[in-house]
Formats: structure tokens, sequence, C-alpha cells
């Protein structure tokens, strides 16, 4: 990927979700937390892409824990969980390989272009799934104490 240190990663990850956060108008007490969420998501694809060298693994892995943090978050400052799950996963997005997909589809050259669109999909379904898990199991958890307050 590159020399950089993993604490360089997290910083330029850190404000790089800052931006997306101001894009996307999240509140402004949220910007540090999101950075944050951001930061050691990447960090953590960062680490799993270099050690396991899969992407897919990575990125599940990354996403498993933005979600876990946003989750979290959500509940101590009182803001919806997407505040902080959407800023601290678009850098998981492979950007770079849906423009490939589309350049080798304009190129003719259809071989690549499925290869790379297949990558591409894979691991969008390994975020989606990492988020999905976790939100998942927050939801039931909710439910299970509403449940056990409203029966006592």
């Amino acid at each position: 990927m590159t020399d950089m240190s993993i604490f360089m990663h997290f910083i330029y990850s850190f404000i790089a979700t800052i931006g997306f956060a101001v894009f996307l108008n999240a509140p402004k007490f949220t910007l540090i937390p999101n950075g944050f969420v951001g930061g050691i998501g990447w960090s953590v694809y960062f680490f799993f892409i270099t050690i396991t060298g899969n992407e897919m693994v990575a990125n599940f892995m990354a996403a498993l824990l933005v979600s876990l943090m946003s989750e979290i978050l959500a509940r101590k400052l009182k803001q919806p969980a997407t505040v902080f799950v959407i800023p601290g996963i678009i850098l998981l997005v492979p950007g770079l390989g849906m423009y490939k997909t589309m350049l080798y589809l304009v190129q003719n050259d259809y071989a690549n272009a499925v290869a790379k669109g297949a990558d591409v999909l894979f691991i969008g379904g390994a975020i989606s799934m990492g988020v999905l898990i976790i939100t998942a199991i927050f939801r039931m958890l909710n439910i299970v104490s509403q449940r056990k307050a409203t029966s006592k």
C-alpha cells in the first residue's frame, strides 16, 4: 500500500473522515468522534490488509469495528448511528475498483471488467455484512432490554 506508519494512516484518515462528516452536515460536536471512528476503522483495515493481504477480510473487520463504535457513540452522544457510520465507512468504499471496472468496460476489456467488478461487489458485500451484523445485534439487545423494562 504505502510505506507510511499506521499512525500516519490514522492521522490522514481522521482528517478525511472529518471532511466527509462536514460535507454530510454532521453536527459540529460529532466531528471529532467521527474522526476517531474513521481513523480507527481505516487503521484496522490497513492492519488486516498488511497481515492477510485479503481485501474482503480487511474491509469486513474494519466495517465491524466502525459499526460497533458508531452504535456505542450514538447512544453516548444521543445521535443516530448513521451520523457516525456513513463518514466512517466512506473511506472503505472501493472507489478505485469501481473506476477500473468502468474503464475496462469502456475499453471493451470485458474479462478484466468482470473480474474487477466481482471483486468490488464482494468487497461491498463484506462492508455491508460488517455493518449489518453489528446493527442487528444492537437492535436485538435494544428489543430485549425494552421487553425487560416493560415486564417489570
